[in-house]
């Protein structure tokens, strides 16, 4: 266990902006000589140069030497300080990591070279949960394909197929482990092992139902895996069966440390911020505590936005296993004309953002630096070099990968048209960048060793044989995680996924007012076959999905899918329909329609689960529930009927900026996995709704209700998933 952590002085900035038109962020050692010391400039191309490690290690000695011939030498480190010898040769120690311009003066030459202090990488390497993992071992890649429920692996030297495995239902993240790689499966409850040399099976871990399961990680020292089930809150620890567990809300992301560390993110923020908890795993795992990433206000301008990061997927510690890098969305739910008096527009709506976390001591993390990217969308994936240098972010709408240097976080390097859906970056050994393109069904290799010029792309290998989706369906699923195409995004920020990454709700309350509704709670599309139910929004206010190239135009500023003739005939959401005027939009409807199924509800597994339900069933009845929430779809939403159940009031807004008649009856089914409810997203928890905020009983009579029998209430409703009646 690795101890003595300190805090670095370069951590005082907290926001900033990077990229197009946003200032740089400060640079350790700017400047090829310190400009008080009046040097002279150095020659072009001097003999003998100045020579020594390219990656000192802070408080560790690095030594320099010059060709040059002089009677004394000068040497410039940088960070201030210089040594006058008699030799050609000098010894510094960096306190501080960074990129350093260091130099020596000669007599009348001189000669002048870049280094970076790095820290000592970790002596067993950090590990994350990713999409994506290289098998140092043997050299080999393994992505996986959630839509094929597939796993391809590439040996990375040929960059030519060595497998393709079939998983289990839904695969979402891979990880290696000594002699074997497990993949675990959102839709199985499952984790599934595989031989690292043969692919041959090995036996399953099975995971609580309804688990909704997602990161999956080695502790370092590969004694063990640690799993994130999203929607059992909880993190498991296992190897052949469960042993341990920790419960904590809406997990997702994981990296450990080999300093008994694990970090993992709550997927989705809240209306004050985000959430990273912290684990102590060096004995029993224990939850330690949890880091806040707070929203930010006053920010709004063309370079940045006011909100709170949300879709903590991209998480990684640096080589040293110390400083810890995040990539996420910055969702602005701070303004709008109810809030703020200000409107949202495409460019202060939501942009990707990047957050560092260091350590007082081993456990005590915080947040460090956080800054925002300029028209660039969600950053979906984060890995970094092996010496820790640089940090690689892709951008999964923008379609970029975006090169960080690791501790100023200035720009390097950027590449373009990396492919649709990106989720996952990985290194090899060679120090190349493989791309998952998920929804371009690729792997695609870049030479990164030199990004003064934008880097090439050596291969692409193919992910899929046969292509699981229709080629409708998945064209939509495309347009649907795509802003650098012009007619979805004006400048690469926005997409659909903005807001429904991975047809979920991003658990966010956005001020809609002036889009002519008010304070609206996200409504997740997993499960709701897009109008399968009837009309969607709050307010019933579109009745086909198509409807949203409204809001591709107005909020996301896209120039649309349709023709402007075509959009000016069928303006009015509820008048003549978009339906067959568009195959782009078209294709996006059918895939929205294609999200039919909700899952399967982690309260199965409670003990007393069949009593308590057979008696919710009973409670739901005698409550009035059924009156709106009927049918097997537990809606009336397809009557294009709305109710006021007492919640409507300040914020609530219009109905397409007209009189508000009331809210459409949403579906109960998935109700588990869809917290905070309501319209506005008043109820934090399904107990609230039945009573906080249920005055005057008018959303069913539960006033009355006892303390079983609210709970045994709970538990129906929790429970109506697809395998409910």
């Amino acid at each position: 266990m690795r101890l003595g952590f300190r805090v670095w002085l370069w951590v005082p900035w907290l926001v900033f902006a990077c990229g197009g038109d946003d200032a740089s962020a400060p640079d350790a050692g700017d400047g090829a000589l310190d400009a008080g010391m009046d040097a002279p400039a150095p020659d072009t191309n001097p003999a003998g140069g100045l020579d020594g490690p390219a990656f000192p290690v802070v408080d560790e000695e690095a030594c320099y030497r010059t060709g040059l011939f002089a009677d004394s030498y000068e040497f410039f480190w940088g960070d201030g300080s210089s040594d006058t010898v008699p030799a050609a040769e000098a010894c510094h120690r960096w306190t501080v990591p960074g990129s350093y311009a260091i130099g020596v003066r000669a007599g009348a030459r001189s000669a002048t070279r870049s280094i970076t202090a790095v820290l000592r990488p970790a002596e067993q390497a950090p590990t994350r949960s990713s999409p994506i993992a290289y098998d140092a071992a043997r050299d080999r890649i393994w992505a996986v394909t959630t839509d094929a429920d597939q796993v391809v692996v590439v040996d990375a030297t040929t960059r030519t197929r060595a497998a393709l495995l079939e998983t289990c239902d839904g695969p979402r993240t891979v990880a290696v482990r000594a002699d074997e790689v497990a993949v675990i499966c959102e839709d199985e409850d499952v984790v599934r092992r595989f031989d690292a040399v043969t692919f041959e099976r090995r036996g399953d871990v099975v995971l609580p139902p309804g688990s909704r399961a997602y990161g999956l990680v080695a502790n370092p020292d590969g004694s063990a895996y640690a799993a994130s089930l999203r929607d059992a809150g909880r993190v498991v620890f296992f190897l052949d069966e469960i042993t341990d567990e920790v419960a904590v809300d809406d997990p997702r992301a994981l990296a450990w440390s080999d300093a008994g560390v694990l970090l993992v993110t709550r997927w989705r923020a809240q209306q004050n911020g985000a959430s990273v908890y912290v684990l102590d795993v060096s004995g029993d795992p224990v939850l330690s505590r949890e880091v806040l990433l707070p929203r930010q206000e006053g920010l709004d301008s063309d370079t940045d936005n006011s909100g709170v990061p949300s879709f903590l997927d991209a998480m990684a510690f640096t080589p040293d296993g110390f400083r810890v890098a995040l990539g996420a969305l910055k969702a602005n739910v701070v303004t709008g004309l109810h809030r703020t008096g200000t409107e949202l527009t495409s460019q202060t709506t939501a942009r990707a953002v990047f957050v560092e976390l260091l350590p007082g001591d081993r456990l005590d993390y915080e947040e460090s630096s956080r800054f925002s990217f300029d028209d660039l969308d969600y950053a979906s994936a984060i890995v970094s070099s092996a010496i820790g240098d640089r940090l690689y972010l892709s951008m999964m709408g923008a379609q970029r990968v975006v090169v960080l240097e690791a501790y100023t976080f200035d720009i390097v390097g950027s590449i373009a048209n990396v492919g649709q859906g990106v989720r996952g970056l990985a290194l090899d050994g060679g120090g190349h960048l493989w791309v998952h393109a998920d929804l371009s069904r690729a792997l695609h290799v870049y030479d990164v060793s030199e990004l003064s010029a934008e880097p090439v792309r050596l291969a692409s290998i193919a992910t899929v044989d046969d292509e699981p989706l229709s080629p409708e369906v998945l064209q939509g699923k495309r347009l649907f995680h795509a802003s650098a195409d012009p007619r979805i995004s004006r400048t690469s920020y926005l997409s659909c996924a903005s807001c429904h990454l991975d047809a979920q709700s991003d658990g966010l309350t956005w001020d809609f007012t002036q889009r002519g509704e008010g304070l609206r709670n996200t409504v997740a599309l997993r499960g709701r076959g897009g109008v399968a139910h009837g009309p969607v929004h709050w307010t019933g206010n579109f009745d086909e999905v198509q409807d949203f190239e409204n809001d591709i135009r107005a909020g996301q500023g896209g120039t649309g899918l349709l023709s402007d003739a075509d959009f000016t005939a069928t303006m009015h959401p509820l008048g003549a329909p978009k339906a067959g005027r568009s195959a782009d939009l078209d294709a996006l409807a059918a895939y929205v329609s294609s999200l039919t199924t909700f899952g399967r509800s982690p309260v199965r597994g409670e003990d007393g689960f069949d009593v308590r339900r057979a008696r919710g069933g009973e409670v739901f009845t005698a409550a009035g529930c059924a009156d709106c929430h009927s049918g097997s779809r537990y809606t009336d939403s397809a009557l294009d009927v709305r109710h006021d159940v007492g919640t409507a009031g300040l914020g609530s807004g219009a109905r397409l900026g007209g009189a508000l008649d009331g809210f459409d009856t949403p579906t109960l089914r998935g109700l588990w996995s869809s917290a905070p409810y309501l319209h506005d997203g008043s109820a934090a928890t399904l107990r609230h709704v039945l009573t906080t905020r249920n005055a005057g009983d008018a959303h069913g009579s539960t006033s009355a209700l006892t303390e079983p029998d609210l709970a045994a209430l709970e538990t129906f409703l929790l429970s109506l998933d697809d395998e409910a009646p």
